[in-house]
């Protein structure tokens, strides 16, 4: 029987609630005498990583990580789902009379038995997950391992009767890994994995063993610092790029609040607004201790800001090349941002080959939001989509930049019910300025997606000249192609102009 399909949309299969209730069977870190229950954000983290693809039947994810705020509760959840992977319905078996998924433990027919090991960089390390590990196996005399029939050690468990079926925590310093048979790898507190350590080598091993037998690994992590080359900030580089099958949960504090920017002269109730959000539904973190300690004359800002408010910006930064640093446009990335149609302008731009749209507008809260609405490598069926998505939208008027060949699609942007408009290059160079602006401050008004097209834009663009000390972006001197970046650009600049918005097509931006 296949999937029963979505109940609510966008909803997928997902063999999380399967394991939610199973991993009632030990017991919760806080009272021993109640079953493991996680908080809502807790297991909705969950039934996300364990996502199944109706129709390949195979899990989504292939590796993935959890950046949150010190005390949040990542090593109890990792804790609990490498106890899982060594003795839980972690593979996906079919589907059930119902439609929904069925998961079994490895060990299988077809299967290797499960061989789960926890890394760190070093044996002190391994104990963040590892002792959790230890007690929700051992807790109550042992109850939990005896009903699962693990045998709980100190340094390794195993399953009774299952010989080559264990779990054990391994370092960096230990040798190497290379070639053994893991199922499933936990990568603890990757912020401290760097190349001198020999984590990153650590990492791409135990990711190179699961490939091979089709298992998984994720990673627990504080913020990174930036420059470090750690395992956790390649992991976050690598769901900005795209990467696929890569998982990431992370939540991070408000950089504002009521407008004004979080920083160490902020009022308390502002850091307790702030914390609460990084925290979420996590009860037991005391936000009220969390301030005091913040403000605690040894306690170092910065220190705070990565580790309670779980911000990446502490780091030794790149001194930028073009006016947007990689790291401020990193830090307002928001995978949840979205625009209120009524205030949606949107941008059209054109490479050699891909025709771009880009939508700018207000978000719920407020702030702004930028990302890409329409992208074709046919002008037909660019034009239809673009016409559909800006009658959704409510947008009627279409802006070309003066001066720009793309003015010769004014006659196609008519012909789909658009209403061309010509912007003059003085209200481009207005709007580099603007949109520039809306990436710098304390409290940046601008939120996108990550799209990797974008980023790669604003890594190689180039800039020239302007009137009296302006600049606006130069196509001429940029190595490669920065449409998405000009057509967000020219929306950004028109935001709240003319609210009856405008689609902007640039081909050239302020000339070549």
């Amino acid at each position: 029987m296949p999937w029963r399909g979505p109940d609510a949309e966008g909803e997928l299969p997902s063999l999380g609630w399967q394991l939610l209730d199973w991993l009632e069977q030990l017991p919760s870190p806080r009272d021993p005498s109640k079953p493991l229950r996680f908080t809502d954000e807790q297991a909705l983290q969950l039934v996300q990583w364990f996502t199944i693809d109706p129709q390949r039947g195979k899990l989504v994810h292939r590796r993935g990580y959890s950046r949150r705020s010190k005390g949040w509760g990542k090593s109890p959840v990792e804790a609990a789902k490498v106890i899982a992977e060594l003795a839980g319905p972690v593979r996906f078996a079919g589907w059930d009379s119902d439609g929904n998924p069925v998961g079994r433990p490895w060990g299988g027919p077809g299967d290797p038995q499960p061989w789960v090991q926890v890394g760190a960089v070093s044996e002190d390390q391994t104990d963040n997950t590892w002792s959790v590990v230890y007690y929700l196996l051992t807790e109550n005399d042992g109850a939990a391992a005896a009903d699962l029939g693990i045998d709980a050690g100190l340094t390794r468990c195993f399953l009774r009767n299952r010989p080559g079926a264990k779990l054990e925590p391994v370092t960096a310093s230990a040798g190497s890994r290379e070639g053994q048979p893991i199922t499933y790898a936990c990568l603890d507190e990757t912020h401290l994995w760097t190349p001198r350590n020999g984590g990153v080598k650590l990492a791409r091993t135990l990711r190179r063993n699961v490939a091979k037998m089709n298992g998984r690994s994720y990673e627990t992590t504080n913020s990174f610092v930036r420059g470090e080359q750690s395992v956790a900030e390649g992991s976050h580089k690598a769901v900005q790029q795209g990467a696929a099958g890569v998982f990431s949960d992370e939540v991070e504090a408000p950089i504002a609040i009521d407008g004004d920017g979080i920083g160490p002269e902020s009022p308390d109730e502002h850091l307790r607004r702030a914390l609460k959000v990084a925290y979420g539904d996590s009860w037991w973190a005391d936000i009220d201790r969390l301030v005091s300690d913040i403000r605690d004359p040894d306690s170092d800002w910065e220190d705070s800001c990565r580790f309670f408010f779980n911000w990446n910006r502490d780091a030794v930064e790149v001194v930028p090349d073009g006016p947007i640093p990689l790291a401020d446009w990193d830090f307002i990335i928001d995978g949840g941002s979205t625009v209120v149609a009524e205030t949606a302008v949107v941008a059209v731009d054109k490479d050699s080959e891909w025709y771009q749209a880009s939508v700018v507008g207000e978000r719920p809260d407020g702030l702004h939001h930028g990302g890409t609405l329409v992208a074709n490598m046919n002008l037909t069926a660019f034009l239809a989509g673009l016409s559909e998505a800006c009658a959704a939208l409510g947008v009627s008027t279409v802006a070309v930049p003066k001066g720009s060949p793309a003015e010769a699609m004014t006659g196609d942007l008519s012909g789909v019910g658009l209403t061309p408009y010509v912007m003059p290059q003085h209200e481009q160079a207005m709007a580099f300025e603007r949109f520039v602006n809306a990436t710098k401050g304390a409290a940046p008004m601008l939120r996108h997606l990550g799209e990797p097209k974008v980023r790669k834009a604003i890594e190689q663009a180039a800039t020239k000249p302007w009137g009296d000390g302006g600049e606006t972006w130069s196509r001429r001197t940029t190595k490669g192609d920065i449409s998405p970046l000009t057509a967000l650009t020219m929306a950004y600049g028109r935001l709240g102009v003319d609210v009856d918005e405008a689609v902007f097509v640039s081909s050239v931006i302020g000339g070549s």
